[in-house]
C-alpha cells in the first residue's frame, strides 16, 4: 500500500483544546534567502525543484515559546516543508531508505532567542510517474502545463512506486507519498504527529 503523508493537523487542532500543542514555526527567513537561479522570495519552493541541492544557505525558521516549546517529530511549519526531527531522521538512514537528502534548519525562539538544531528539512529525490493516468481521473491545462486530479479519482501506479519508499509525483509534486515500510516504522515509534492517508491502486 501507499500513503500520503502529511503533518497530523486534527491531533494540533484537538492539542489546542487541551494545552498539549507543539512548536508552530509561523515564520521564516525564506524570503529573503537568494539562491542559485531561484529568484529571491521563491526560495521556499526547493521542496518541489527536481535539481540537486548544493551550497546549503542558512535556514532559519521561528517560533513563540509563550505559544508552546514543546519539540515533537514533525514540525508544524508556515513553509510546509517536511522539517522532521532528527530522530526519524536517524531511524531513516537506518532503514536506509534512498532518495533522501537531509538539510539542517535552525529553529529560533523569538521570545528568548533559544536556538534549537533539533530539526531537518527532508529533502525528496525521488519524482517519479507515480500515478495509473488510464484509470485517474484529471484535468490537463497546457497552458500552465498543470495537472488537476480528482482526489478520489485518482490511482497509483503500483509497478513504478513499489520501487520507491517515499517519493513525489512529477505530475502533482506538492504531495508526498510513502510506502507500507515507511508507514509502519513512525507508527512503531510512536510518532503520532504524522498523518496517512490511504491511496487508491
Amino acid at each position: 500500500m501507499f500513503y500520503m503523508l502529511t503533518h497530523n493537523s486534527e491531533k494540533y487542532e484537538s492539542s489546542l483544546e487541551d494545552g498539549t500543542n507543539p512548536i508552530f514555526a509561523r515564520e521564516t527567513n525564506l524570503d529573503e534567502i537568494v539562491y542559485k537561479d531561484i529568484k529571491k522570495g521563491w526560495f521556499r519552493t526547493i521542496d518541489m525543484r527536481q535539481e540537486k541541492i548544493e551550497n546549503w544557505p542558512n535556514v532559519e525558521f521561528y517560533y513563540d515559546s509563550t505559544e508552546s516549546n514543546l519539540e515533537t517529530e514533525y514540525l508544524l511549519n508556515v513553509a510546509n516543508w517536511p522539517v522532521i526531527h532528527i530522530k526519524v531522521m536517524k531511524k531513516f538512514v537506518e532503514m536506509g531508505i534512498k532518495g533522501l537528502k537531509f538539510f539542517p534548519i535552525k529553529l529560533i525562539d523569538t521570545i528568548t532567542g533559544n536556538l534549537s538544531s533539533n530539526y531537518v528539512f527532508m529533502y525528496i529525490e525521488n519524482f517519479i510517474e507515480a500515478y495509473d493516468m488510464e484509470r485517474s481521473k484529471y484535468k490537463y491545462y497546457e497552458e500552465d502545463d498543470a495537472y488537476f486530479f480528482w482526489p478520489h479519482a485518482t490511482y497509483m501506479n503500483v509497478e513504478v512506486c513499489s520501487q520507491y519508499d517515499i517519493f513525489r509525483c512529477v505530475k502533482h509534486k506538492s504531495v508526498i507519498y510513502v510506502s507500507q515500510r515507511v508507514k509502519d516504522a513512525i507508527e512503531e515509534n510512536h510518532w503520532d504527529w504524522f498523518s496517512f492517508y490511504k491511496q487508491r491502486q
